[in-house]
């Protein structure tokens, strides 16, 4: 509830800086310096040599903040009115509720009639104004070791559905006696975020772009039920990605299949396991039923976002606009894999083959699945509940169905 405290606190500080703010001096050709935050030990040699580089005029000084700390000094700089960027690099899951306190620069303009160039959820703000778009979108896939399953004559279809997965996990542990997998459940914010992402590419999400609970209780606890049913019947390795077991477990090929983003399904296959390249590739998420809409569900994923106060809004607004040009599209590929913006493949090589998954292009496969709209609203407080929540219906405490009231009935007192 501290979050929100904050959160509430820069809300009412947001009318008295809005109201004696000088709005806009670099506009008017004043401050050219331009600070920016970022959590990515990547972007500060992307941004240095590529937009940097486009615009000389700006004075151009990159911060490397920690992800955990990037929310905290932002709230301790705004009640402080003193210490703030002019541009900051926020996790996706965050920018929700820091949005919704109406202190970032409004983008509407040079986003909004671009609104056809993104996918639906893409473009992100608040209920008035839109304040940036989402890079490296965490579209999940389904990443297999096809070559595990193919010592067994097993092979995951063309196009296919959730029914047709769970009939080749079924037929991998009965080929490895149970001792071979194509789920896997982490254990918990990992473990809720991965029920997350199942439940929004079923079109579910939580709260609506006005920051108003829009749950869906029977599609949330049907999605549930169908996880905790995966790992009743013995489909389910327990584990995570960040733990060494767990690579040790792909390289006996007891994990043949796992559902992840690109950061770090892909990036990590390659970094722990290259021994195994040319065995994995990726399937696209798989359908709900046969004909159904093709859509993924989101897994992290990050933006770049003005503060309504820089003294420089001028460069803020042209650093953001950078990444969707022809450099900073080719900069989004080389740092963090999934560009969301259509003309792209129009601008740069989204077909690039990567050997490591047999010539698949990876990239644009796995952006060209979109995810619904999903807003993060309240994220602290709703991850929370959903991951007290997912632990009690796998561990048996609670029914799915009863699992999911306990989420709502919880984000309703919020």
């Amino acid at each position: 509830m501290r979050y929100k405290r904050r959160l509430a606190i820069l809300a009412t500080l947001g009318l008295a800086l809005s109201a004696c703010s000088s709005g806009g001096s670099g506009d008017a050709g004043g401050d050219k310096t331009l600070e920016i935050w970022t959590f990515s030990s990547t972007m500060p040699d992307v941004i240095e040599s590529g937009f940097a580089k486009a615009y000389p005029d700006y004075e151009v000084k990159v911060v490397e903040v920690p992800v955990g700390d990037v929310s905290k000094r932002l709230v301790v700089g705004l009640q402080g009115g003193e210490g703030l960027p002019d541009v900051v690099h926020l996790p996706l899951r965050e920018s929700g509720g820091l949005f919704k306190t109406g202190q970032f620069l409004d983008m509407t303009a040079q986003l909004g009639p671009q609104k056809d160039n993104f996918a639906d959820g893409i473009l992100v703000g608040n209920d008035k104004e839109i304040n940036s778009f989402t890079m490296g979108p965490g579209n999940m896939g389904l990443w297999i070791n096809e070559a595990a399953l193919a010592k067994h004559n097993l092979k995951v279809p063309d196009d296919p559905t959730w029914a047709d997965i769970v009939n080749v996990a079924r037929g991998l542990k009965a080929a490895s006696g149970g001792k071979q997998y194509m789920f896997i459940q982490p254990p918990g914010a990992n473990g809720a975020n991965m029920f997350n992402a199942f439940y929004n590419s079923r079109g579910g999400t939580w709260w609506n772009e006005r920051g108003e609970l829009a749950a869906d209780a029977n599609l949330a606890a049907q999605t549930l039920q169908f996880m905790v049913d995966l790992d009743k019947e013995g489909l389910v390795y327990r584990g995570v990605w960040t733990d060494p077991t767990f690579w040790e477990a792909i390289r006996k090929e007891q994990i043949v299949g796992w559902t992840m983003n690109y950061g770090v399904g892909s990036t990590n296959l390659q970094k722990n396991v290259p021994d195994q390249s040319g065995q994995w590739r990726l399937v696209t998420w798989p359908r709900w039923s046969p004909g159904a809409a093709q859509t993924t569900g989101v897994f992290g994923g990050s933006l770049f976002a003005g503060l309504k106060n820089t003294d420089n809004p001028q460069g803020a607004r042209d650093f953001i606009m950078w990444w969707l040009t022809n450099e900073g599209l080719q900069a989004q590929i080389d740092t963090i894999g999934i560009v969301a913006y259509k003309p792209a493949a129009d601008k740069i090589d989204l077909d690039k083959a990567d050997p490591y998954f047999g010539g698949q292009s990876v990239i644009k496969d796995l952006g060209s699945v979109p995810y619904p709209p999903f807003h993060f609203f309240n994220w602290p407080e709703t991850e929370s509940a959903i991951t007290a929540a997912v632990d009690q219906a796998y561990s048996g405490a609670k029914s799915p169905s009863e699992a999911v009231k306990a989420i709502i009935s919880e984000l309703e007192a919020l």
